[in-house]
């Protein structure tokens, strides 16, 4: 059996030079995709894996699935793709034939020392996890520019962000993302110094923010790609970074820069950032924003301090963000007993309504 899921421009070649026309007329940009073919004969393996990527927008790679070794090696006669995947119980001589700098295995228990000389990913193990170093593989292997085609409309981006402390910005960023990932597809970014985001998902997370800049100084076009080997999925949110440190250390210049490439060359029709207070100046981030909240309290001194911040845009010429800003007092809760009981209450107790109500018109 071969099963196919590919992701193309258009129904038919005519549909596809119009589709073409119409991205580059708009300034759009076709950006050019790869192939991956998958060979395992474990049907419900592959249609996990299948279901995944279909879940998954904005992939870089059309994908070729094939759980007969005829199929595949048919396949293979006329082409050879970016990256194979093939699992450890059906590799063969035949298969060797492949470039091995392409093959990667999928073991589903000890690799043994014939296939040392191959790239490897333990298959039983989350499918996000496994894609996630599917695509590590992908760019490493690649090399070249290959990247994911982006034909909409940039990404509108929506800023949290507060002059003051003990507001409950991350409550509110993640209620927000919670409740737009009904209807769009979201990503969140945690800029916070301290997010206590490990705790809030139980994930000990791998790479991270950090990774992820990383990367991006070293390869901007790639950048897309490699988002999709950092973000977790429910809405997608890529794990913050561990060291405060680096938020400072990096030119506010470049995080706009890589903001806008985020909005830009990926699929997410909305984007929440976080905004902590260690960055060099925030404001320059916050000018990028369509939208920003700011959560505040009725308290005397938080007050004084969200006037000031207001005086403070003013004199320096950020009146600007003000237009685009919304001041949040959201109910709090005052007793919950568990993390998972403070997250639930939150997001269906008033706060939630609160938040849904202010998200009506996006």
């Amino acid at each position: 059996m071969c099963k196919e899921l590919v992701y193309p421009i258009g129904r038919n070649r005519g549909e596809s030079v119009a589709h073409v026309k119409d991205v580059i007329s708009k300034g759009g940009k076709l950006l050019k995709k790869g192939s991956l073919a998958v060979f395992d004969n474990d049907e419900n393996y592959t249609e996990s894996f299948l279901e995944y990527i279909e879940e998954k927008k904005g992939m870089p790679f059309e994908i070729q699935v094939f759980t007969k070794q005829e199929s595949l090696l048919q396949y293979l006669e006329s082409r050879e793709p970016q990256l194979l995947l093939v699992a450890s119980d059906v590799m063969c001589h035949e298969i060797e034939k492949v470039n091995r700098e392409k093959i990667v295995i999928l073991a589903g228990e000890e690799v043994s020392s014939s296939f040392s000389e191959y790239r490897t990913i333990y298959k039983y193990q989350s499918m996000e996890n496994v894609i996630r170093q599917v695509i590590d593989y992908y760019i490493d292997i690649t090399k070249d520019s290959i990247f994911v085609p982006v034909t909409k409309n940039k990404s509108e981006i929506i800023g949290i962000y507060s002059p003051v402390g003990n507001v409950g910005k991350t409550a509110v960023a993640w209620a927000m993302a919670q409740t737009l990932g009904a209807d769009y597809t979201v990503l969140y970014i945690n800029m916070q110094e301290y997010s206590g985001m490990d705790r809030m998902f139980y994930t000990d997370f791998g790479a991270n923010l950090s990774d992820l800049m990383y990367f991006y100084k070293q390869s901007p076009e790639s950048m897309a790609v490699k988002l999709k080997a950092v973000t977790y999925s429910g809405f997608d949110y890529i794990p913050p970074l561990v060291y405060s440190y680096d938020l400072r250390n990096i030119d506010t210049g470049q995080w706009l820069q890589f903001i806008q490439n985020v909005a830009e060359l990926t699929e997410y029709d909305k984007i929440i950032i976080e905004f902590g207070q260690v960055l060099n100046n925030p404001m320059i981030l916050l000018e990028s924003c369509n939208r920003i909240f700011v959560p505040v309290s009725n308290d005397w001194m938080n007050q004084c301090k969200k006037k000031e911040w207001e005086e403070y845009l003013l004199r320096t010429g950020y009146e600007e963000i003000l237009d685009r800003t919304e001041m949040l007092q959201v109910p709090q809760i005052r007793q919950w007993s568990s993390l998972d009981e403070y997250k639930e209450c939150y997001l269906w107790g008033e706060p939630g309504d609160y938040i849904r109500q202010v998200l009506g018109g996006l």
